[in-house]
């Protein structure tokens, strides 16, 4: 977990990292992990290059662990909101909000990342691994290969 434009990461989302790899949620390639409470239920906001992920351990007043993908394509916007206590990252998309609770440092970083990486470029490198290995196997010809790869990187 390593942002690459140079933010601190608050020692809640380190904590928090280490919380969701022991509740056994898969973390691998999360830019930044991020945890809550909600009536009995561990909550976690896993921020990717491409999307987020809300995953859920389960709890005593709510049913159901399980993990929602939000892609950063379907996000109109995300915004931090001080609160009395907490803030909140508040993400729209699709005419609903999500609310994700969290000290005001966490949240003002959550929205910062989030909107970084709403802006970035999107990394095609799985993709172009993926052409590689099918011209390799000799399922996409030369001119395919070629095509495709230039498809993807663009101008």
């Amino acid at each position: 977990m390593s942002p690459d434009d140079g933010m601190t990461v608050p020692d809640h989302c380190v904590q928090a990292l280490d919380r969701a790899r022991r509740h056994s949620i898969d973390t691998t390639g999360a830019l930044a992990v991020a945890h809550t409470r909600d009536g009995g239920t561990d909550l976690y906001l896993l921020i990717y290059p491409d999307r987020l992920e809300l995953a859920s351990t389960g709890g005593l007043m709510r049913t159901g662990a399980g993990r929602e993908q939000v892609p950063l394509t379907a996000i109109d916007d995300v915004t931090a909101r001080d609160r009395l206590l907490r803030s909140t990252v508040e993400i729209t998309t699709g005419g609903n909000t999500l609310t994700f609770r969290a000290d005001r440092r966490t949240a003002a970083y959550l929205t910062a990342l989030i909107r970084d990486r709403m802006t970035a470029a999107p990394d095609h490198t799985a993709l172009l691994h993926h052409l590689t290995e099918l011209h390799t196997a000799g399922i996409l010809t030369d001119d395919e290969y070629a095509a495709k790869r230039a498809a993807l990187l663009g101008p």
